[in-house]
């Protein structure tokens, strides 16, 4: 269930919130099931709606990776019209939407973000997983500046080379709160808690807020590509 990279992150960093057993969760960008399928094991009360616009994949999750939860709805929408019809009270959103080299810009906006948070259960988070060329900060910056706009507090996770996972919630989110209900976690996810609350920090400064109206987030990949294949 577990998988040594960024999706490990996910089953544990809603904990940043101080409840280490998530009531509802929305997974924005389901693929595989992969995280699906880990909520399914560890956390077996959760309710997972997840959403996944190619139903292929879901398709694939179910007959090669062992895509199975009881408590799952699956929803093969886009990511953003779905959220917006939602009814809401999620512990936490996960957004993994974001398909390299080229992402929807409409998820990445100050629009979207203000959109989870509404949708957010109190003490509720959001959590985006960050894919991007390595030693390349400019992404993460502008969604750590984006998320900024419309959460009280934005924390980073840079779990792997070319993958930082940004956690935006409210001013009480902290490494001090996940670390403390590390030890209420299922054993296999304890020290995947306790390396998370480690790495745990403050969003990069920087980057431009984007709108709906000006989110050129294509001109930025492609530049940070041509600069990362420049060497």
């Amino acid at each position: 269930y577990l998988t040594d990279d960024y999706w490990d992150g996910l089953t544990v960093l809603p904990a940043v919130g101080g409840r280490p057993e998530p009531r509802r969760v929305a997974i924005l960008g389901n693929a595989g099931g992969t995280v699906a399928r880990a909520y399914g094991h560890y956390f077996p009360r959760t309710r997972v709606d997840a959403v996944e616009i190619d139903g292929a994949l879901t398709d694939l999750g179910r007959r090669y990776l062992g895509l199975r939860n009881a408590r799952m709805d699956v929803y093969e929408e886009d990511a953003r019209p779905w959220l917006e019809a939602a009814e809401g009270g999620y512990d936490a959103i996960l957004v993994d939407a974001y398909r390299q080299p080229y992402i929807p810009f409409y998820l990445t906006t100050e629009e979207f973000f203000r959109l989870a948070a509404d949708r957010l259960a109190p003490g509720g988070v959001v959590i985006v997983n960050v894919g991007h060329v390595q030693s390349s900060d400019q992404l993460e910056q502008v969604l750590g500046a984006t998320m900024a706009a419309a959460f009280p507090r934005v924390l980073r996770d840079p779990i792997a080379a070319t993958n930082t996972l940004l956690v935006g919630g409210g001013a009480e989110i902290s490494a001090a709160r996940l670390e403390a209900v590390a030890p209420d976690l299922p054993f296999e996810l304890r020290p995947l808690a306790l390396a998370a609350a480690a790495r745990l920090a403050t969003h990069l400064p920087g980057g431009e807020v984007y709108t709906d109206d000006h989110a050129p987030v294509e001109w930025l990949i492609d530049g940070s590509l041509l600069e990362y294949a420049g060497g």
